[in-house]
């Protein structure tokens, strides 16, 4: 039997370690992380495999050679183009006759690829997925399988609301043949995107094999660092090339070691490493081949490549060095710190906690280095929450951090794009906005500004302008700490597309930032985008009639810009509008509805002539029933009350049912210019437009309104137990009536359950909907007590 391994990863969320090193050469215990792959093939009897190379090929040929040294044979295959995970193995069909393994080169394993091959030939199947179980799988395909091992669904890096199980693609596979004959020659083609999608469609017999052992895919610092641990542990079934002189120290040939040295193992030292007196080695570090240790510095957790040299007296805590680093004495590495190849850090620098340094970059003498050389500081590759990004104002959100958010943004974008920017009125986020603006134009992107806006607009300016996307930024300051709210929309004014998040937070998180004084971008200033926005917006409205009914509103709002805003509106429409607080009494006031519109402008809270505030379902109902005859479709979410549904029907208009993200719901309807449920200005005039048809008062037509019983609770979960929890639910409702659009819906006599991992904090959200209050309530507590099961056994 023949393999491919698949070898030409850049490994760009390692960088800088990988600048100049293709991932699969990446070191484990100074042995490319690809030497393990080989001796894995070989203990199974697989000798006889293809190579695919792309980046930096020469690297790997140079060290692997044709594989003799290593007890097998190599035939390696270079795309000139990148063509895809498929497309690189289509790349090797003349090597390819017979029943085939694929393999990644750049991740670390010791599943027992025998009987992956055995489980394959007992289903007949013409391809087979090795799969195995992981506490976080968002990086990975989730696949679920039935009794039989055939797979029945494929969901590739799944948000935590698809994550309906935590076994996922290991990105190994056991073929027949006759998968090269479903693989387009020269093209770029995905195994998990494109070609398993396919057969799934086509009812072909497509396995997956839950297997037991290690598996680590080196896809960060942070698991890099871990699958060293782990091999240091004896957690993974390896061969470490070196002595054991003590429990889990491990020495290769010609080290030197002074007597006055401290090893706490687990340790692993490489060939000719010298360590000087008074030199203290931690816990879970590895030094590379030929190092040199200064006498009285101290190692801890840190990770060393060949050719490091570290002066007197240096103190290196989590860090990781590429090859021929040079530290000078008295230095201090922080926790997280990496450092790339051939980098000079002068005597006593202080290099702090997460700083990347790019190599060939010199640090002076006494440098408090602070920042990242020369791209910034590292992010959390996470940027992208439930709508947008969001962090606490100039501490996480800073004008540093957006200037290099939009950099990399930036980079994404086409030369010459149009990009539309705007903010609320608070003085920080207009700071943040210049900034963005700032580093966009030193891009080579051109940005309309249309001022202090709300989010709306700002996706109303987008396509006004034919614009390739739009930033908008506000304060959210419903918190104690003021926290700053960062949206992205592309060129149809939706939130950016989950596949475009993450080519965001990746671009962030790799630092590759391209500026150029060859082309810088436009400034412009557009003043008329409201005006435009009111006008089109009162076309799509009866306005006469609402002027014929003469409301008195009491608008709570922010005071600096939405007054302003509303002004003009409000007047083509004959409203008298009154701003304060809605806790000061709507009777006082003696108005028709009181209206706490939220500072971004896209949700509010309605109050009747009463004073009684509508609930979020009777809110829905009353915007389902405002936007009557103005659309044929509309995006409901899954977590909508079943009336919804047939409210929607009774007047003619279909319902899609949808993901909870705002995109969702929002790219129903595409071509809409103004969106009932995330336009708060819009609503509110179709339902004073549909309130003057109805002559009757708010507190009437509410109480008409369907009646819903929701309930809605948390349950605290943590981030490494959300897969295995979802995927328990799944196996114990196994049977039932399911809906797995976003998370679990359950359904059952009495109601439903919507269960659903949060995606930015350590709880899994319960959504239930009940024939009574008490019935969704029970359903609610007793999902709750089964998610809180699931995690004590």
């Amino acid at each position: 039997m023949k393999a491919v391994i698949m070898a030409g990863g850049k490994g760009t969320r390692l960088r800088p370690l990988t600048v100049h090193t293709p991932k699969p050469m990446v070191p484990l215990l100074n042995r490319p992380c690809m030497e393990y792959t080989i001796h894995l093939l070989k203990r199974h009897g697989i000798t006889d495999i293809a190579v695919t190379l792309q980046y930096l090929p020469d690297a790997i040929r140079s060290y692997f050679g044709d594989g003799s040294r290593f007890g097998v044979s190599l035939t390696y295959f270079e795309e000139a183009t990148p063509l895809g995970t498929a497309g690189s193995v289509k790349n090797c069909a003349e090597f390819l006759d017979d029943r085939f393994l694929v393999i990644s080169g750049d991740t670390l394993t010791d599943i027992d690829l025998t009987e992956a091959v055995r489980f394959h030939e007992r289903n007949g199947a013409l391809a087979t997925l090795i799969l195995t179980r992981v506490e976080t799988p968002l990086e990975f395909g989730v696949v679920m399988t039935d009794e039989s091992g055939r797979i029945t669904r494929f969901l590739e890096k799944p948000s935590w609301a698809e994550v309906f199980s935590d076994t996922v693609n290991t990105g190994m596979y056991v073929f027949e043949p006759e998968v090269l004959s479903y693989i387009e020659e020269d093209r770029e083609v995905d195994f998990s995107k494109e070609l398993f999608p396919a057969f799934l469609d086509a009812a072909l017999p497509l396995f997956g094999h839950i297997a037991e052992g290690y598996w680590s895919d080196i896809g960060s610092l942070d698991v890099y660092r871990q699958t060293q641990a782990d091999m240091l542990d004896g957690r993974v079934r390896v061969e470490i090339d070196a002595r054991e002189i003590a429990p889990r120290i491990f020495l290769e040939n010609h080290v030197r070691i002074d007597s006055s040295v401290r090893l706490e193992g687990p340790v692993y030292i490489g060939e000719n490493v010298h360590l000087q007196a008074g030199v203290s080695v931690g816990a879970y570090s590895v030094l590379g081949s030929h190092s040199v240790i200064c006498a009285g510095t101290r190692l801890g957790q840190s990770i060393l490549w060949e050719n490091s040299y570290i002066g007197q007296r240096a103190e290196l805590t989590g860090a990781i060095l590429g090859r021929n680093v040079s530290v000078g004495p008295c230095v201090l590495l922080g926790e997280g710190a990496v450092i790339g190849d051939r980098c000079r850090i002068g005597a006593k620098a202080v290099v702090k906690d997460g700083v990347k340094v790019w190599p060939h970059k010199e640090i002076e003498e006494c440098a408090n280095v602070h920042t990242s050389l020369i791209y910034g500081t590292k992010q959390s590759k996470r940027l992208f929450g439930g709508n947008g990004i969001k962090g606490l104002a100039n501490v996480e959100i800073t004008p540093e951090f957006v200037t290099r958010l939009a950099a990399a943004y930036a980079y994404l974008l086409k030369p010459g794009s149009k990009i539309a920017l705007s903010a609320c009125a608070h003085p920080f986020a207009q700071l943040l906005k210049h900034s963005v603006m700032t580093s966009l134009c030193s891009s080579g992107i051109d940005t309309i500004d249309i001022g202090i806006s709300i989010a709306p607009v700002n996706r109303y300016a987008v396509r006004q302008f034919h614009c390739q996307g739009g930033i908008h930024i506000h304060m959210d300051e419903s918190a104690e700490e003021k926290q700053v709210v960062i949206q992205f929309v592309d060129q149809l004014g939706l939130p950016v597309s989950r596949d475009w998040e993450r080519k965001i937070e990746n671009a962030c998180w790799q630092e590759t930032y391209v500026r150029s004084l060859h082309h810088l971008g436009y400034l412009h200033v557009e003043h008329q985008v409201q005006e435009t926005y009111t006008r089109e917006l009162l076309e799509q409205i009866d306005a006469a009639l609402i002027r014929r009914r003469g409301f008195n509103l009491l608008i709570e709002c922010e005071p600096r810009f939405l007054p302003a805003f509303l002004a003009p509106l409000f007047g083509a429409l004959g409203v008298t509008a009154l701003y304060g607080a809605v806790a000061e009494g709507v009777g006082r006031h003696g108005v028709d509805l009181a209206v706490r519109l939220h500072k971004n402008g896209e949700q509010f809270e309605l109050f009747t002539d009463t004073g009684e505030r509508l609930t979020p379902e009777q809110l829905m109902a009353l915007q389902l029933l405002a936007c009557r005859g103005q659309r044929r479709q509309i995006g409901l979410p899954v977590s909508a009350p079943e009336e919804m549904e047939q409210l929607a029907r009774r007047m003619q208009v279909e319902v899609v049912r949808t993901k909870l993200s705002p995109r969702a719901m929002m790219e129903v309807s595409p071509d809409e210019r103004f969106h009932p449920l995330f336009d708060a200005v819009f609503s509110l005039v179709c339902i004073l437009a549909h309130l003057s048809r109805e002559k009757q008062p708010l507190s009437q037509l509410t109480a008409q309104l369907p009646a819903c019983h929701m309930d809605k609770t948390t349950v605290f979960c943590p981030w490494a137990w959300k897969g295995k929890v979802m995927r328990k639910m799944l196996e114990e409702h196994k049977g039932q009536q399911l809906e797995l659009v976003d998370g679990i819906k359950v359904y059952d006599a009495h109601g439903w359950v919507l269960i659903l991992p949060d995606t930015e904090h350590s709880h899994v959200n319960i959504i239930s909907q009940g024939v009574t209050a008490e019935s969704a309530s029970t359903l609610a507590a007793l999902f709750a007590r089964r998610i809180a099961e699931f995690q004590s056994r």
